[in-house]
């Protein structure tokens, strides 16, 4: 291992991390974790499986990626090595056919981007083993968190760690399978999705469970926040569940004309919410604000009064734009997903509904409204203190750091 002492004498580490794409405009916390390690001191590079995306200068700045994070992406000048290194590689390759062979009835599909990916799995692994860092994270246990294995394999040094998110969990397929047993270390964001990777780790893995911090953004005192503004933002796809905060918005109308609503973010759901906004009567109440930076979407939190977010995703997870709207001071309304106890473990910090129920969403709605303005002001302070105390992304990435540094220590230890 190149920088191995490192980890007992405090110096920076090597962390390559490996995503499926990067800059994703839905995953900004991947953008939070790595200025916080770079911020702690760490030489940190990320490798795509993925082509870029269009606009990517345009992404990468809205997203706020540091401008010295090296990313290596696949290029067509690459690709035109890619038959020399399968035919180099061709017992890798092989093995990774073997791997997939065996689901192509079950799931086709996969197989067959999975197949589709080996030459780029190849080529960031070979890249990899030529630059020796201290530390290899698979951001995601999907088709990139395969090159873990590989490296496994040729018993290259370095450390080998992944994060299994909701995601990984509910597809629970061959790759989250393979990946694993590759892992030397388990970090995940919730301890609700513990006992299943126990169950499914190899035993005596280490599996960390770090909650997803959010960056601590300047959150002074706002003198022009609007008591009656709503919020929401994500994806505008269906599983988001955003035409249920507009039917709930459009109900509570009824009973408050002074509300507004603004809609931030984008995606294929858009034609069919802005319909439907429409035909509900309240197109002068609300409005799509589309995707912004995530700076200036924490500005608009600070000046809104309440963020609504009723998501059905099945993989939805501790989100961190309720982490942002906390921390932001809004009063925070959320769907019953999986674990979100952990964020919002009582009123007091913010209202959990089921985002079937209209009449639970609107009593939690006129509940945060009728608040009293010293209530609104003990609820911002307790809101602040809970996410600055739980879910920085500067203390959760040095949890990442600390975990990563006993594991080197332990391996030298044993050698």
């Amino acid at each position: 291992m190149t920088d191995g002492a490192g980890a007992n004498n405090g110096c920076g580490l090597r962390i390559s991390y490996l995503f499926q794409q990067f800059p994703v405009p839905t995953e900004t916390f991947a953008v939070s974790d790595i200025a916080a390690l770079i911020a702690h001191g760490h030489e940190v590079s990320a490798y795509t499986l993925k082509l870029p995306r269009r606009a990517e200068r345009d992404l990468a700045h809205k997203s706020g990626v540091p401008p010295q994070l090296a990313i290596d992406r696949p290029s067509w000048a690459g690709a035109l090595a890619w038959p020399k290194l399968l035919w180099r590689r061709r017992r890798d390759a092989s093995w990774l056919v073997r791997q997939t062979r065996p689901h192509w009835r079950s799931a086709p599909g996969l197989c067959l981007q999975t197949l589709l990916c080996i030459p780029r799995l190849l080529e960031i692994a070979d890249r990899i083993e030529r630059e020796g860092p201290d530390v290899v994270h698979a951001f995601w246990s999907r088709h990139v968190a395969l090159v873990l294995p590989l490296l496994k394999a040729a018993e290259t040094p370095c450390l080998r760690t992944a994060f299994a998110g909701a995601y990984d969990l509910v597809a629970d397929d061959f790759i989250f399978d393979i990946t694993l047993p590759a892992s030397e270390i388990l970090f995940s964001h919730a301890e609700v999705n513990r006992p299943v990777l126990k169950q499914k780790a190899v035993p005596n893995t280490p599996i960390e469970i770090v909650h997803r911090g959010i960056p601590l953004m300047d959150n002074g005192a706002q003198e022009s926040r609007d008591e009656f503004r709503l919020i929401t933002a994500s994806a505008l796809v269906q599983p988001k569940n955003v035409e249920a905060v507009i039917r709930s918005f459009a109900s509570a109308l009824a009973w408050e004309s002074r509300l507004s609503l603004r809609i931030y973010g984008d995606g294929p759901d858009r034609p069919r919410l802005e319909r439907l906004v429409e035909q509900l009567g309240c197109s002068a109440s609300v409005s799509f604000a589309g995707h912004i930076r995530r700076e200036e979407l924490f500005g608009e939190m600070q000046c809104a009064s309440v963020f609504m977010l009723l998501s059905k995703k099945p993989s939805e997870r501790l989100p961190n734009v309720l982490k942002e709207a906390l921390w932001a001071g809004c009063a925070v309304i959320s769907s019953d997903s999986e674990g979100i106890e952990e964020l919002l473990p009582d009123p007091g910090i913010g209202n959990i509904v089921d985002p079937d129920d209209p009449q639970a969403i609107a009593a939690a709605l006129k509940a945060v409204l009728s608040q009293t303005p010293d209530e609104r002001q003990r609820r911002r302070e307790r809101s602040r203190a809970f996410i600055s105390g739980r879910f920085s992304s500067a203390a959760s990435m040095s949890a990442y750091d600390r975990a990563w540094r006993n594991r080197i220590a332990a391996r030298e230890l044993r050698t």
